[in-house]
């Protein structure tokens, strides 16, 4: 939820069912995503998604996106 003190509403990253804390507004969503690769090789090509929960935090999820070596 966003605040006078706080303008940028408070985040949550999640991977399938693991959830990752808000490291900063610091960080945008793509150097998150990059950090998560080097431990999750299969966000390689993640597609991002990003909802809004009822308390106002900003749910942002990577999904790993299937594809077959070799297809055009």
């Amino acid at each position: 939820m966003t605040s006078p003190d706080n303008p940028h509403p408070r985040r949550l990253f999640k991977v399938g069912e693991q959830t990752f804390p808000d490291p900063g507004p610091a960080y945008r969503t793509a150097d998150v995503l990059q950090h998560l690769r080097t431990f999750l090789p299969e966000l390689g090509q993640a597609t991002t998604s990003e909802r809004t929960l009822a308390d106002g935090t900003l749910e942002i999820t990577f999904s790993k996106q299937v594809a077959r070596k070799g297809s055009a």
